[in-house]
């Protein structure tokens, strides 16, 4: 058997459908109702392939590769069919891939990830998620407007969760133990960015830069970093915990902070033009006149610049924050930072200047009669917690635990290896092309099993189907109703926890969606094994605090 995929010649004396003669010649197509091991059972026709002899079009999971076909796996034909696949199947898709709360924060923090870590008592891995997305959190968190909590679902039946003050009680408890997380950073560039102020904008970008690998020096003309957020917010002096803690941090990801040095004075903009790759002016609201005499062309409406980039109209110069938009949210300037610094990559990797593009995000929209309930039915009843010295001293650590307990989990537990998400975001794939009238109701079936169920989500491949049956289930999973009404379910309507006594963790692999996910609230030793995701705690010493005091100023500071 001779034939060619993607204009590869491959040959063979296998029986080979063409999926797997794909995968001899490295050529990957997109499957989601297959799985290696198991016969074909349904066609979701996402592995659609076009044999250009005949003009015909295959599910390569099932189709046998024959002698003579010219096997085209990705031309414009085969693409549209797969993006139609995919809108049909969103199309009567039930559940969010980001929570509300994550979807409104500017700069798409995780909140779901870090409320689920502050309770198991995953500290580190709570800061982890946090600093990913949000630079200087104990600075930020003590004064941003809390977006987020507008977006949380809970709100519409009691209070929404304090997210703010959780992000601020992760960061404040990293600061205070003297030896903070410190956020990896990727391979240097060789590429350096001089940053021109020492405020939310210019430290958010440098945080960010040196993530994507660029040396940052931040020039900041006044003893202290944070600008704005001590101009314009602070009621009294940031403690020198909180200050000399974050600068740590920054410090610790390779950024030089140099205090007391203001350009245009101290140092020639033209200086860090010559030294520097870019320049990003971050300085704060600025006269015209100290603009001009920058360099920097001005209107009367202030500095000229492509307000969806940052550029400049001086080669190599960027701005943002209150240099260009005086007065704005303070997680603005966070969100200006992130797209600044996402420009400010693709030029230097010669790409077009596009900012942020954030991936495909399902949204279930306005919840239906019922459908809070569901939500509410799997937190804590309790109201949002109100310690009075919560200004000033933030949460107790068992406090924010049983803040977090409220949360109602509206995020999908398989966001992040959901192949219909992944594929959709492939091939630019609309969640409203084929939407009917009305949708289903949200449907959550928990039971006590090591898979949470969401019908919703299912696409009907078959795969926990043939799992639960290959692997000796006593009930396990089947096809239940006719035609649109089809779904699975757990055979002669046992309880999920019946049908998945032992294969769990292998169905919740095999499922292409968030359908099947980890149940990670049940405890390991229930189970009888360590679901994915789900992390032993480590043991506490008798009287041992998890909240740590603050560090001296002289231990928390920088040498």
């Amino acid at each position: 058997m001779k034939l060619t995929i993607d204009n590869i010649e491959f040959e063979s004396d296998e029986e080979l459908t063409i999926y797997q003669a794909a995968q001899k010649v490295g050529v990957d197509i997109p499957v989601m109702c297959y799985k290696e091991g198991y016969d074909y059972f349904t066609s979701c026709m996402m592995c659609v392939v076009k044999d250009k002899k005949t003009g015909r079009q295959h599910p390569a999971c099932s189709q046998q590769a024959l002698d003579g076909m010219e096997i085209d796996t990705n031309c414009e034909e085969i693409r549209e069919a797969r993006k139609m696949t995919l809108e049909l199947l969103l199309s009567d898709h039930i559940g969010d891939c980001e929570a509300p709360c994550q979807r409104v924060c500017p700069v798409h923090m995780e909140v779901p990830k870090m409320i689920r870590e502050i309770m198991d008592d995953q500290m580190e891995d709570a800061i982890a998620t946090v600093r990913l997305d949000l630079p200087i959190p104990s600075m930020l968190e003590r004064h941003c407007n809390a977006p987020c909590e507008t977006g949380c679902r809970r709100s519409k039946h009691d209070e929404g969760l304090a997210i703010r003050e959780l992000a601020r009680h992760a960061g404040d408890w990293d600061l205070k133990r003297g030896n903070p997380h410190i956020p990896a950073v990727k391979e240097s560039t060789g590429r350096k960015i001089a940053i021109v102020g020492g405020g939310p904008t210019g430290l958010a970008s440098a945080h960010y830069l040196a993530q994507l690998g660029h040396a940052c020096s931040v020039y900041e003309k006044t003893d202290r970093i944070g600008g704005r957020i001590a101009t314009e917010f602070e009621k009294a002096p940031l403690p020198d915990w909180i200050h000399d803690g974050e600068l740590k941090v920054l410090r610790g990801m390779g950024i030089e902070i140099h205090l007391n040095t203001e350009v245009g004075k101290d140092k020639a903009l033209s200086e860090l033009q010559e030294d520097s790759d870019i320049v990003l002016l971050t300085c704060g609201a600025t006269e015209p006149g100290v603009l001009q005499a920058m360099g920097m062309p001005v209107t009367e409406k202030g500095m000229k610049v492509n307000m969806k980039t940052g550029a400049t109209e001086v080669e190599n110069v960027f701005a943002g924050g209150s240099i260009v938009k005086p007065k704005q949210p303070l997680i603005k300037s966070f969100t200006t930072a992130k797209n600044l610094s996402a420009c400010i990559d693709e030029k230097l990797n010669n790409q077009p200047m596009v900012g942020v593009v954030e991936k495909y995000n399902h949204k279930m929209g306005r919840l239906i009669d019922g459908e809070l309930e569901i939500f509410v039915s799997g937190a804590n009843p309790i109201g949002r917690l109100h310690p009075e010295d919560i200004v000033e001293n933030g949460f107790r650590h068992e406090d924010a635990q049983k803040e977090g307990e409220r949360c109602m989990h509206c995020d999908c537990r398989k966001k992040d290896n959901c192949k219909l998400r992944d594929y959709s975001d492939e091939y630019g794939a609309r969640q409203a092309a084929f939407n009917g009238e009305e949708r289903a109701t949200h449907e959550h079936v928990n039971q006590n099993a090591g898979a949470v169920y969401e019908p919703g989500k299912c696409i009907k491949c078959g795969l926990c189907v043939r799992v639960t049956e290959a692997e000796g289930e006593d009930f396990g999973f089947t096809f239940v109703g006719r035609g649109f009404d089809l779904k699975t379910g757990v055979s002669l309507n046992k309880r999920l926890d019946e049908g998945l006594v032992k294969v769990a963790e292998q169905v919740v692999e095999a499922c292409p969606t968030g359908a099947l996910a980890t149940n990670e609230k049940l405890m390991p030793e229930f189970l009888g094994y360590l679901p994915p995701g789900l992390k032993k705690l480590p043991a506490k010493t008798e009287g041992e605090s998890p909240e740590p005091e603050p560090a001296s100023a002289s231990e928390s500071s920088e040498g």
